[in-house]
């Protein structure tokens, strides 16, 4: 049961994913944890989050701002080591509250100020691109973080689109080799990624 709850939540959140380019792992991440397990999550949904970034980047191609591509990744790779390196030290319970906390953050953000176009300082902007990565790293959730800082310096939909998954390219490319390199995906895992893939496919082409 707690598979078919997972897929289920999957399935919705890859929809979404393929709607706006991002935040697929942050409808999956909290049902994964609580069904699947921490490590299993990071790991599928890393392979999972590489797959869906190639499928939408490799008709955007000429869409992507590469001076913006090349800063979110340097920034976000740094951080994401070091949030993957908080993973191995800190308690389940206390990372799915910063996780949760998180989301709140997100969320009330979404609901009451996403119309209020004021540009923040390039200071924060580093700021938030660097928690983008801390967040990927613990949860492989930095989507949402990435969107404030993307939002605010690339304005057209397709570049945004283009860009933002081609971030998702690299980061879970280089996530899903660590995972896989350090047995993150046993026998279940395995089986959890092998009927997720079918349902990404098809909810990125829904969503497209």
């Amino acid at each position: 049961m707690e598979k078919y709850l997972f897929w289920g939540a999957f399935f919705f959140a890859y929809l979404i994913n393929g709607i706006t380019g991002f935040a697929g792992n942050v409808f999956a991440m909290p049902v994964g944890i609580a069904t699947i397990g921490h490590e299993t999550s990071i790991t599928v949904l890393n392979c999972t989050g590489l797959l869906a970034s190639i499928l939408i980047a490799v008709t955007g191609l000429k869409h992507i701002v590469w001076r913006e591509l090349v800063k979110m990744c340097v920034v976000m790779i740094i951080f994401m080591a070091i949030g993957a390196w908080i993973n191995t030290v800190a308690p389940l319970d206390v990372l799915t509250k910063v996780y949760g906390v998180a989301v709140l953050v997100i969320a009330i953000r979404g609901l009451f100020f996403s119309k209020q176009h004021k540009s923040l300082p390039e200071w924060m902007l580093w700021c938030i691109l660097a928690i983008a990565g801390l967040i990927q790293g613990m949860f492989v959730s930095g989507g949402s973080f990435l969107a404030i800082y993307a939002l605010q310096k690339i304005r057209d939909k397709d570049e945004f689109r283009a860009t933002t998954t081609a971030t998702w390219v690299v980061l879970n490319g280089l996530y899903s080799a660590y995972g896989i390199g350090t047995g993150g995906l046993d026998g279940d895992g395995l089986l959890v990624l092998a009927v997720g893939i079918p349902l990404l496919i098809v909810a990125t082409w829904l969503g497209g």
